[in-house]
């Protein structure tokens, strides 16, 4: 069941009535409604429909750090934003992405922009003469009232129409259809969601084994079929990416897969989008992602994995699965245009992970520096996914490969340990 959180300013009447339509929903839950005014009537409405309501201030949503972490901290799947007056944080939008709906009273791209809501965007479409106005609903970006449009409905406007008249009917279409797309909406992520493929593996090569040898079995059952897969090398600093085709296609060669590397394409983007398969090799993370966002690459494959396409990444190309690549062991030897990653898992993984300290060194363990990590992003699960080990997402199952525990991490949470064949479904 997907988890949905509802992002309100003021009376909350759509709030209310997309809460009445998942009552007794068994696709998805209205997990809180979040105000960023304390005094909003949508907090009531909450309440007293048995909802969780809570109001954060407008400089917690200027920062975000805050809803994002109680976002987190409810496993929240999907954001509704109804009546929400604030623009949305930048690492909400980036924790998120196309995961943020809007609903606009009026049709855009025409009527929308900062400043367009009530009754001033009643009268703006007034004073144009418009014959006929309507409710957009849409996904979000930076940019307000922008994003990809997923439905729209229109009303008449007709002669004599104040901005009340027309807010009236406004209101009666956003009640009519808002609560429907969002089902729909549902229905297409859990779709999505469950039709993901993705084998992450912590690391390529166990000591004293040649290149890609322990987890090439694995890769072969979950790639049967898979005659060319489309190759990711940005992971490269010290070798170039044609020697690190040629390296990968070594042992691909062993299960009949052809690598095609796509820094030999003009777009790269694309090479992606037309993929049987995806593949994304390890080496430094902070390069890996560079370049990625630089050829929007990033975009390309969370489409791609969406769509069900599978993916096969090793170390860095597991830690670009995640929301962001803040859980990498790698130097930032460059600085990508974001720390924001794929987004393809839920939660953070720390490949390579290690229990060990070697005597006499005076730093930090890996364990600490997790801990670090948690406490600055409260509400984010961390998976130590030790050497030998690999995660399998598909069916919408994930499962555990390995000889070897996966250590969990999450602030308010005591450490543990998961085993192969634990459940794994909250991580999902």
């Amino acid at each position: 069941m997907k988890q949905i959180a509802i992002l309100v300013s003021g009376s909350g009447t759509n709030a209310q009535k997309i809460i009445e339509h998942f009552a007794n929903s068994e696709k998805a839950n209205i997990s809180v409604v979040i105000s960023d005014n304390a005094s909003a009537y949508a907090l009531t409405r909450a309440q007293n429909l048995g909802i969780e309501a809570l109001a954060l201030s407008r400089a917690d949503f200027r920062s975000g750090a805050r809803p994002l972490a109680e976002l987190r901290k409810r496993n929240i799947d999907l954001v509704i934003l109804a009546g929400f007056l604030s623009l949305v944080p930048k690492c909400l939008i980036e924790a998120y992405p196309d995961r943020i709906i809007n609903i606009h009273p009026a049709l855009l791209p025409k009527f929308g922009g900062k400043g367009m809501y009530g009754d001033h965007v009643h009268n703006a479409v007034i004073a144009a003469g418009e014959k006929e106005s309507g409710i957009t609903i849409h996904t979000i970006d930076e940019h307000f009232d922008r994003g990809t449009i997923i439905a729209q409905f229109t009303t008449p406007v007709e002669e004599g129409d104040t901005p009340d008249s027309l807010a009236t009917k406004i209101h009666a279409l956003e009640h009519a259809h808002f609560p429907s797309v969002i089902e729909s909406f549902v229905d297409k992520i859990t779709v999505m969601d469950n039709q993901k493929r993705l084998l992450l593996i912590s690391n390529s090569t166990t000591a004293g084994e040649p290149y890609l040898k322990y987890p090439i079995g694995n890769i072969a059952s979950f790639l049967k079929g898979v005659k060319e897969v489309a190759f990711v090398p940005y992971a490269a600093v010290t070798f170039s990416y044609d020697a690190y085709e040629a390296k990968v296609q070594e042992r691909f060669d062993e299960i009949g897969v052809k690598v095609r590397s796509i820094h030999r394409d003009a777009d790269p983007a694309e090479t992606i989008r037309q993929a049987e398969a995806i593949c994304v090799g390890g080496g430094n993370t902070f390069a890996l992602l560079k370049k990625m966002h630089e050829q929007g690459v990033v975009e390309a494959i969370r489409e791609k994995v969406e769509a069900g396409t599978p993916y096969v990444g090793w170390s860095a190309g597991s830690n670009v699965c995640c929301p962001t690549i803040c859980t990498t062991n790698d130097m930032p030897i460059v600085q990508p245009a974001s720390f924001a990653a794929v987004s393809a898992v839920k939660f953070q993984i720390n490949p390579h992970y290690l229990d060990t300290h070697p005597e006499g060194h005076a730093g930090e363990t890996r364990e600490q520096r997790i801990q670090e990590y948690i406490e600055a992003n409260d509400g984010m699960w961390v998976a130590g996914l030790r050497e030998g080990c690999m995660l399998l997402v598909e069916n919408g199952t994930m499962q555990l490969i390995g000889a070897r525990p996966m250590r969990m991490f999450r602030r308010g949470t005591e450490t543990f340990e998961v085993n192969p064949g634990d459940d794994l479904s909250f991580l999902l």
